[in-house]
């Protein structure tokens, strides 16, 4: 359907910081990099506005949302308490295979930078990739449905505005790591807790990125590597 091909598109611009917050979202250059008509793409943009990526007015069109700080902590909390309960849960309920397949993901991943030759995470969705991994190995439908289809378009315009910090993405991959060997072991507990540590991370390497003093009332919240 070409209304999904545009939705995939767009996605990805967010995905890959070429559209950010406060971009206008041009219908009519996207139909033409798709080659298709501007109804798909429209129709793109509609289902984008009602996940809350897109806002939309009269006479001024379509751009990306800009989420105050307020919201960008609420949606970590939520984060937080979500997939840190969905790791625990993998733990427990994820098959072998999936286990071992997690690992392998992140040697992929790892691959990937070491090819880019760069401290980032790759590019596009490798990110997500693993969390909804652990998300679908949970087992649990209304985790997955809140953080993996409900909230997944602003979780992954915040992605792309703190994911190309210089060494965050070595960071972040060392952190999945530990995330998927505690697994891998079934310590459901250990698995809640490095989640749950690592959203913290993220979170407040993104409130690094967007204010330049950082959140110092919250400092005892910040990733404390000795834990593995």
């Amino acid at each position: 359907m070409l209304a999904d091909r545009a939705l995939t598109h767009i996605r990805e611009m967010i995905a890959t910081a070429r559209l950010g917050p406060g971009d206008r979202v041009n219908e009519v250059e996207i139909a033409a990099q798709l080659g298709i008509s501007r109804a798909p793409v429209r129709e793109a943009i509609r289902r984008l506005a009602s996940s809350g990526l897109v806002v939309s007015e009269p006479n001024l069109g379509s751009r990306v949302v800009q989420i105050d700080m307020a919201k960008i902590r609420a949606l970590y909390e939520v984060r937080e308490a979500l997939e840190s309960m969905s790791a625990g849960l993998a733990a427990q309920r994820m098959t072998d295979a999936e286990r071992a397949a997690l690992l392998e993901m992140l040697d992929e991943h790892a691959a990937q930078m070491h090819g880019q030759g760069s401290s980032t995470y790759p590019a596009g969705s490798s990110d997500w990739d693993f969390h909804l991994a652990v998300l679908k190995g949970s087992r649990n439908e209304v985790a997955w449905r809140i953080c993996g289809s409900d909230l997944r378009d602003l979780l992954s315009l915040l992605r792309a505005r703190h994911g190309r910090r210089p060494g965050r993405g070595e960071q972040a991959l060392l952190e999945h790591r530990w995330v998927a060997e505690a697994i891998r072991a079934g310590n459901a507990d250990f698995a809640s807790l490095l989640m749950a540590q690592h959203i913290r991370a993220s979170r407040d390497n993104l409130f690094a990125v967007l204010s330049p003093v950082g959140r110092p009332e919250e400092k005892e919240d910040r990733y404390d590597s000795n834990v593995a």
